[in-house]
């Protein structure tokens, strides 16, 4: 089924949800919600990705700003608590916290 296909079908049972199933007002407009979102992406037949928005150079310093203020605690906290040696320590969650965010929002 394509979206457009999708859309057809939903419009057609907004029209009788009462006699469906009786939704009320908030299904109603989640149901108007679905038709209107799939209306947006026309008739391609996957949902465009979506790219997150890349961090301004003031975004950036205070988000490195907070992480090594983070990174501090971290490695506190790693160093006078013992963990399970199944769980990561809160140092090498950071660091990957740190790898993502600017893989994904640096410009």
């Amino acid at each position: 089924m394509n979206n457009q296909q999708a859309i057809n079908l939903l419009k057609d049972l907004e029209k009788n949800l009462d006699d469906y199933c009786g939704l009320n007002d908030e299904g109603k407009t989640a149901f108007g919600m679905a038709i209107t979102a799939l209306e947006l992406f026309g008739n391609s037949e996957q949902f465009p990705s979506i790219q997150p928005e890349p961090l301004t150079n003031k975004e950036q310093r205070i988000f490195l700003a907070a992480m090594e203020r983070e990174e501090k605690v971290c490695e506190e906290v790693d160093r006078n608590y013992v963990r399970e040696p199944y769980e990561d320590s809160l140092m090498s969650v950071c660091k990957e916290i740190r790898r993502k965010v600017k893989g994904a929002l640096w410009t």
